[in-house]
């Protein structure tokens, strides 16, 4: 009975707590089941554009707080968590959102808004604790009233870049925030940002990325409120000054701090050195300078140190932070050996101390880094001393020992590093062949530089290395057909070898791949036509095909290359037009043709449609024709060269619409696509010599030299003020000098040579400080050779040809009476001058003519009147008359008789 009873008890247990569950899930169903929110969550995504299908349980679910991304209150039912980031939605920030009175997280991250304003309305959620609006898209100011939000403890506006704010007031009552990110939001007008946000006791996080700040305090308020910041990023401003010193001093509990790109200059303060809290410190990419003796002496914590380009100096420190694991010192001015400093480094996973001074011999011991993944030593002065059975610890992802010596022979340890990504060892000297292993020993490859060696023998096929992306085997000696490449190969430079034969390789290649960006073949030994296969080529933004023995038409298909930034086929034999299809990319920036036997008239539609070029050369072709008045269009050109070829005509005389050439456009930054170390060479020509030159925008260039071109110089050129070289040299143009050339204030070469122009020199033309070279000779001009300035420092080849000038350094004397002999051409130099002098001086010139009329007329009847009165006068003038007349007839008939005889022994058979 006993048993009985206790086994009832027990059933009366079980079903007395069964019907309480199902009596509490009913009262839980009941109190979460508020459909006013839930009609408020669906009136709100009706607001976006084709939800993803995660969001398809809003609709298929009567329990919203079983819908993805929202939350809700155990005890109350209330949604207080909306968590829709990154779900790529677009649309509109609905009000329907007041309908969640209650909540306290929001994260719309990564929706885009469409350039809407933050609604005012969102201060209505008084329980926010959390608030994520980055990378929204909204733009406009930041409503002050977010200020209300008194709870805020994490605010994120970042990635909104058409943010912005005047004043940061507004946050100071939110005591309780601890997260800030503002990055990218405009705050240049917010002087006093630092001290609205010193009021928040309780930060532990700032990012201010990116948000055009130009004020960092040297002094903050006697009260400084940053004892609690961990985590501070300045990053991408524009301070233009030192770190200031309360930073360290106040901040010690930071464990990151990221300052890069801020304009800071100055050396470290010396407070740095003792935060020893640190773990991550980027500095990278300011202007500070000074040594690191005994800057890093007690922060043992630091993992991440980014100290890359700046201007550093000296020797490192001996002792660095022992936990260091990425160390970056790269493009700074340091010096002396490294390994004392990185051996005791057992932790280095990223090395990179390129394009300093450091010297030193890389030893196996040196390199004992077992966790070491990326290694950048190049352009250096390092020496490789490891034997050649050396095998690391390390497996590297990333190597780059640009400049780095390792003998003649190629470096055998490579072989053992099978995880291998990025291989760089140009300008190493090595020679030889390459090893067979190197090109097939890492199927992960795909990054290989050997250019600037002394490598030989042929390459092989590409075809199977399908990571291979970037291939740089330029300035070598390798010879042999070109490869074929693999599909998916993006840049291919084998510049500067000896390669032979035709191109159709790269056109086998092309059917097969959609990828390739940038293909460099110059200076080769390629022959026979350019095959028409570009249309394949459509990805293509850099083609230089210079400096081989390509000939035949260019082909119609190179028109189809409609991503091109730059076309080289210079130095070759390439004949007849350019291309029609040539116009159909409208984003070329370079064109060279020059050294061909291109001929025809330059067509019109190289200003017309590609007005986006920066660099174009044609000369030495056989273009023949007028200077297109379309060249006026080309307001991004800085490098015209259309030298030595057939053509006439004037100058244009709206060449002063060239704007980068007259200063007015900002020259271009010389990146093309994603290629920005990527050299592009050509020729310049200076005083009849040729030089291999990189092309900088720095450096202008107006050169017609060596056509037949005519007329006077227009003084319109004289507005191209930002030129360095101008050169018109071996043309028929007369007149004078333009009167303004003291303008062009940039000018270092001016070659006038071998043309017909007379007048003196402009008086001003000492004003040309920058001179380097000048070259008048073979002219008309006369007068006086300029005095002062760079002037004095030309020799008299500058001047020879002249016969009418003088003065030092030639041998001709200046008489007293120069000023007389000399031929004034103000007038034709300034037309207003002319016109002024014509205004001012009508009577004079109108009484000369009278007086010359008067005169002549009266001479004239006073000599008739004479003769009629006086016999012997009148015999004596006819008999003048006559004995002139038979004189006349006598030369006529001797000089026809001479005629007719050498005609007749023109006549004679040979």
């Amino acid at each position: 009975m006993e048993g009985v009873a206790i086994l009832s008890l027990l059933i009366v247990v079980v079903i007395s707590y069964g019907f309480s569950c199902v009596q509490t899930s009913n009262v839980y169903l009941g109190i979460h089941s508020i459909e006013s929110e839930k009609n408020a969550l669906i009136k709100f995504s009706q607001g976006f554009k084709n939800p993803p299908r995660n969001m398809l349980s809003w609709m298929l679910d009567e329990n919203c707080c079983q819908w993805k991304g929202v939350e809700c209150d155990n005890t109350t039912g209330h949604v207080i968590t909306l968590d829709l980031q990154k779900q790529f939605l677009q649309g509109e920030f609905g009000i329907s959102l007041l309908g969640l009175p209650h909540l306290r997280h929001l994260d719309v991250s990564q929706i885009d808004f469409q350039g809407a304003h933050i609604p005012d309305f969102i201060s209505s959620f008084k329980n926010l604790e959390y608030l994520n609006l980055s990378k929204t898209n909204f733009r406009g100011d930041i409503p002050e009233n977010l200020g209300n939000l008194s709870r805020l403890q994490f605010l994120d506006l970042s990635g909104c870049y058409s943010l912005r704010v005047n004043n940061l007031k507004w946050i100071q009552p939110l005591s309780s925030m601890k997260i800030l990110d503002l990055s990218g939001v405009d705050m240049r007008s917010a002087e006093n940002w630092l001290h609205d946000i010193n009021m928040l006791g309780s930060l532990s996080v700032l990012r201010l990325s990116a948000c055009q700040l130009t004020t960092f305090p040297e002094l903050l308020p006697t009260f400084v409120n940053f004892t609690s910041l961990r985590i501070l990023d300045l990053s991408f401003n524009y301070f233009n000054t030192r770190i200031p010193s309360w930073l360290l001093n106040t901040c010690y509990n930071l464990v990151y701090l990221n300052l890069s790109r801020s304009q800071l200059n100055g050396s470290l303060p010396n407070a740095f050195g003792n935060m020893s809290s640190l773990r991550v410190v980027d500095l990278s990419e300011n202007s500070l300078r000074g040594n690191l003796t005994h800057s890093f002496e007690k922060m043992s914590s630091v993992s991440f140190l980014d100290l890359s380009r700046n201007s550093f100096t000296g020797y490192l420190p001996p002792t660095l932070p022992s936990k260091l694991k990425y160390l970056d010192i790269s493009d700074n001015q340091m010096e002396g050996p490294l390994a004392r400093s990185i051996t005791q480094l057992k932790q280095l996973v990223v090395l990179n101390v390129a394009q300093n001074s450091f010297n030193d011999s890389i030893t196996e011991h040196f390199l004992n880094f077992s966790d070491l993944r990326m290694l950048d030593l190049s352009s250096n002065s390092f020496i490789f001393n490891v034997s050649a059975t050396w095998m690391p610890s390390f497996q590297l992802d990333f190597i780059s020992l640009h400049s780095c010596q390792h003998g003649t022979q190629f470096p055998q340890w490579l072989q053992t590093q099978n995880d291998l990504s990025f291989i760089d060892i140009s300008r190493a000297n090595i020679s030889g062949n390459v090893p067979d292993w190197f090109w097939n020993f890492s199927a992960k490859v795909h990054h290989i530089n050997l250019s600037q060696n002394n490598f030989r023998g042929e390459v092989p096929e590409f075809t199977e290395r399908v990571h291979l992306t970037k291939l740089d085997l330029s300035d070598n000696n390798f010879h042999g057909p070109l490869p074929h490449f693999s599909p998916n190969m993006m840049t291919l430079i084998l510049a500067r070898n000896s390669f032979n034969g035709t191109i159709a390789p790269v056109c086998e290649s092309l059917v097969m791949n959609n990828s390739l960006s940038l293909l460099d073949l110059s200076s080769n030994s390629l022959s026979g036509q350019l095959l028409d296969c570009w249309r394949y080529g459509k990805n293509l933004q850099g083609l230089n095909l210079a400096h081989n023995d390509l000939s035949g038409e260019i082909p119609h298909s190179i028109g189809d290359l409609a991503n091109l930034f730059f076309l080289q086929l210079q130095n070759n034999s390439f004949s007849k037009n350019l291309p029609l299809s040539l116009k159909n990319i409208s984003g070329l920036k370079i064109l060279d043709v020059s050294e061909n036997s291109l001929s025809g008239k330059i067509p019109k539609w190289l200003g017309e449609r590609l007005n986006t070029l920066e660099i174009l050369k044609l000369s030495r072709n056989k273009f023949d024709g007028i200077i297109p008045r379309e060249f006026c269009q080309l307001k991004y050109l800085y490098f015209l060269d259309l030298s030595s070829n057939a053509l006439s005509g004037v100058i244009p005389r709206c060449v002063d619409n060239l704007r980068t050439m007259s200063g007015e456009e900002e020259a271009p930054s010389f990146t093309y696509g994603p290629y920005a170390d990527y050299r592009i060479y050509g020729i310049l020509v200076l005083k009849g010599s040729s030089y291999y030159i990189i092309f900088r925008p720095f450096f202008i260039v107006f050169d017609l030299s060596d056509n037949h071109l005519s007329g006077e110089i227009p003084e319109e050129i004289t507005s191209l003020t930002a030129l360095r070289d101008l050169n018109l040299s071996q043309n028929h143009f007369t007149g004078a000098i333009p009167r303004y050339i003291h303008k062009m204030q940039n000018l270092e070469f001016l070659d006038l040579s071998r043309n017909k122009l007379s007048c003196t020199f402009p008086p001003d033309i000492i004003q040309l400080h920058s001179l380097q070279v000048v070259n008048f000779s073979f002219n008309d001009l006369t007068g006086e050779v300029p005095h002062g300035n760079q002037f004095d420092t030309f020799e008299s080849n500058s001047y020879v040809g002249n016969p009418n000038l003088c003065g030092a350094p030639l041998s001709r004397v200046c008489s007293d009476n120069l000023h007389e002999d000399m031929i004034d051409c103000s007038n034709n130099n300034n037309q207003e001058v002319h016109e002024q002098g014509e205004n001012n001086n009508w009577l004079e010139e109108f009484s000369f003519y009278i007086s010359m009329g008067i005169g002549f007329n009266t001479g004239f009847l006073l000599f008739w009147v004479t003769l009629m009165l006086k016999k012997s006068w009148r015999y004596a003038y006819m008999s003048c008359l006559e004995n002139m007349g038979n004189k006349i007839y006598v030369f006529a008939a001797i000089r026809l008789r001479k005629i007719q005889a050498a005609k007749k022994v023109t006549n004679c058979p040979n």
